[in-house]
């Protein structure tokens, strides 16, 4: 494996660990067999401010690229609108696929090049937060390698320890492969915005 400098989103707190690429869950599962005693970690497109997709000094598996954008293994019913994915998609993929067909993410970070696994590890919430929530409660079910090369299914209803454990876990409960996450309906891709102007705060 070769030695790779990382750092989060912010570009601090550099570290060198061990990084394999691996997109496909054979693959990923193989690359857990070979990790050292300081374990391994998932990484997707490295936008998380901290130091959460980093191990010093152990291993990090890359599952995305910010080249995957094409091809992205997407499927989605229009009749529920849930869409099902690999984790590896990224929310810009996501958007590229639905937005035309009139449909959203219904909660999006600062920057829509996070993938749908960090989006479910750090449970990452929008301006709507106060309303509809954080990612994870809009994700139906997921499909997650455990450390022992055990693949579990996780929802709301199976698994209900495990799957509300792996929402906001940041990886530690193992590695998301696949989630199916409920969609947002919209009418167009615009977004009117009405301003109204006051003279002081008396007034508000």
């Amino acid at each position: 494996m070769p030695h790779k400098r990382l750092s989060g989103w912010g570009r601090t707190a550099w570290t060198v660990a061990d990084v394999v690429s691996a997109r496909e869950p054979d693959a990923i599962a193989h690359a857990l067999t070979e990790v050292g005693p300081r374990g391994a970690i998932a990484r997707g497109l490295g936008r998380s401010y901290g130091a959460a997709a980093q191990n010093a000094g152990g291993t990090v598996i890359e599952i995305a690229s910010e080249s995957d954008h094409e091809g992205a293994d997407i499927t989605f019913s229009p009749e529920t609108g849930i869409i099902d994915v690999a984790s590896s998609v990224s929310l810009d993929a996501i958007l590229r696929f639905s937005v035309p067909r009139g449909w959203f993410v219904p909660v999006t970070p600062g920057t829509r090049f996070v993938t749908v696994g960090g989006a479910i590890a750090s449970d990452v919430h929008g301006k709507n937060h106060h309303v509809d929530g954080s990612f994870g409660q809009h994700v139906r079910s997921m499909t997650v390698l455990l450390s022992n090369g055990e693949v579990v299914e996780l929802s709301p209803h199976q698994n209900p320890e495990w799957f509300w454990a792996t929402v906001g876990g940041m990886g530690l409960t193992g590695i998301v492969l696949r989630a199916q996450v409920a969609l947002l309906p919209i009418e167009t891709s615009q977004v009117l915005v009405e301003t109204e102007r006051l003279g002081n705060f008396d007034a508000v």
